[in-house]
């Protein structure tokens, strides 16, 4: 058994997942898209929504749940692009998205997209990074199933739906800041369970009474807690109207053409994206962004540093040194590979 914590290079990580999804009748393109998407996640060190996923979406597509042969397709109406995944893998289809939508914003000072029959899209930064990384200012949130509520509730009430947005720092590392409603995202919880501890911090879940616990298999069976009580429900509530009620999704209820139970599969999402150059002009734009910045960083002390500059620095070092990935990982890769048979036979980097 490997020790925890071996590192391995991305292009390796990158070949070995798609190879995993291409033996899993994902159609080509689409497998390199996700195989790219969730390794830079790892590159970025959000490591709970990156390789640990692959095995969860390929249990997805093996159900149906999530369509390995998607065909994705887009119109504009009314001056809004309306993109439907086909069910398709989140990492493709939001990549898709947002491409189009960048390529729509370059003569457009708004643009408005909305993405409805989508696999689950993960860590959603790494989407709006694109744009960003594109010198535009986008601001996504995907709804999920019911996943989180308040002490007291009978149940999960409503999704721990994640918004996003980022938007270029001249001469630096965009700026780019994501999160769930909740406390903290579920894949915390599901990646404790993975790694055998036996507690979770407390005022992350609540389990099935409604009461808070620290167990992880209590709190998978219960609800993830909401940041900041009410003010949390309500901002998963304003998710819910752009990402779901306005696309007329009914991932809420799970009824979906596909089947979907879990995060992992169908959802819709919201994507508004602003170029700089035609609603104020760069220079401008990157001066205002520069003077607030500059404020901000100042105030907060030496070595401070803005959402994104920490996960750009770590995806730098990663990109060199290699992605570390822990034991239960490794061993769960390894699993996946043995039944598609692709093994698990990458060389850990020095």
């Amino acid at each position: 058994m490997q020790s925890s914590n071996e590192h391995y290079s991305y292009q390796e990580l990158e070949r070995w997942v798609e190879a995993v999804f291409r033996a899993n009748n994902v159609i080509g393109e689409q497998a390199e898209m996700a195989a790219k998407v969730l390794v830079r996640t790892n590159l970025r060190g959000i490591d709970t929504h990156g390789v640990s996923r692959v095995a969860g979406y390929v249990q997805k597509i093996k159900s149906g749940e999530v369509n390995a042969q998607a065909k994705p397709s887009f119109s504009v109406e009314d001056d809004v692009l309306r993109f439907d995944g086909d069910g398709g893998l989140g990492q493709f289809v939001a990549t898709q998205a947002i491409r189009q939508t960048i390529e729509l914003a370059q003569s457009r000072s708004v643009t408005l997209c909305m993405i409805r029959e989508s696999g689950h899209l993960a860590a959603i930064g790494q989407f709006v990074l694109e744009a960003a990384e594109a010198g535009m200012v986008a601001i996504l949130c995907q709804e999920t199933p019911p996943l989180m509520a308040l002490e007291g509730s009978r149940g999960p009430a409503i999704g721990n739906n994640p918004i996003a947005f980022a938007f270029p720092v001249a001469g630096k590392a965009p700026l780019v800041f994501d999160m769930a409603t909740s406390v903290v995202a579920r894949g915390n919880v599901l990646q404790a369970i993975a790694d055998g501890r036996e507690a979770i911090p407390e005022g992350w879940a609540i389990g099935p009474d409604g009461r808070p616990t620290t167990d992880p298999s209590e709190a998978l069976k219960g609800a993830m807690a909401p940041i900041a009580g009410h003010k949390g429900v309500g901002l998963a509530m304003l998710v819910q109207v752009l990402a779901g009620s306005l696309t007329g999704s009914l991932t809420a209820t799970s009824a979906t053409k596909h089947g979907a139970t879990s995060s992992a599969g169908n959802v819709s999402a919201f994507l508004l994206m602003l170029n700089p150059d035609r609603l104020v002009g760069r220079e401008t734009f990157d001066g205002h962004v520069r003077g607030w910045l500059d404020t901000y960083l100042s105030a907060t002390g030496e070595g401070s540093r803005y959402p994104g500059e920490r996960a750009g620095a770590c995806e730098v070092e990663r990109r060199k040194g290699g992605i570390p990935l822990p034991a239960s990982t490794i061993a769960e890769l390894r699993k996946i590979g043995a039944a598609a048979g692709v093994p698990f036979d990458l060389v850990a980097a020095a």
